[in-house]
């Protein structure tokens, strides 16, 4: 597929956090574009990635305070009634779920890694309607990107 192509050709990005940040920003304003209303589902995806990531760190035992900036911005923008704050929203997200991939890895990738990946899969589509095949290779790009 296309992704895995510009993966290939692409180097180790040096900022995981500012990418993944700008995919999850990209997704948050294609959505916004198509309806003024988040569904449900994603919104109950990005919330449930920043529970996993907040568990994982809290499993891990340390990390926590760095994470609670991140964490006071998701909750104050998490509604997603602010196009204008996508950006801070996306950044924090981002880096929630970079603090959380170290832990996952350090934890040796517990039951829940499984619903951490799906629902960061989920919050980098741009639709509900993204093909299983598509969401592989976003997976496997999330991945690559933070490992």
């Amino acid at each position: 597929t296309m992704a895995k192509r510009i993966l290939a050709v692409s180097s180790r990005p040096g900022n995981p956090v500012s990418h993944l940040a700008y995919l999850i920003h990209a997704a948050l304003q294609t959505r916004s574009k198509i309806s003024d209303n988040f569904s449900t589902d994603y919104t109950q995806h990005l919330r449930t990635l920043v529970g996993l990531s907040f568990t994982a760190l809290l499993a891990r035992g340390d990390k926590t305070k760095s994470f609670r900036s991140s964490l006071v911005e998701f909750l104050r923008y998490g509604n997603l009634i602010q196009p204008e704050k996508f950006e801070r929203l996306s950044v924090a997200v981002a880096q929630m779920c970079c603090n959380a991939f170290e832990a996952f890895k350090v934890l040796g990738y517990p039951r829940y890694y499984d619903d951490f990946l799906f629902s960061m899969t989920q919050a980098v589509s741009a639709s509900e309607t993204v093909s299983d095949e598509t969401k592989n290779g976003i997976k496997e790009i999330l991945v690559e990107l933070l490992d």
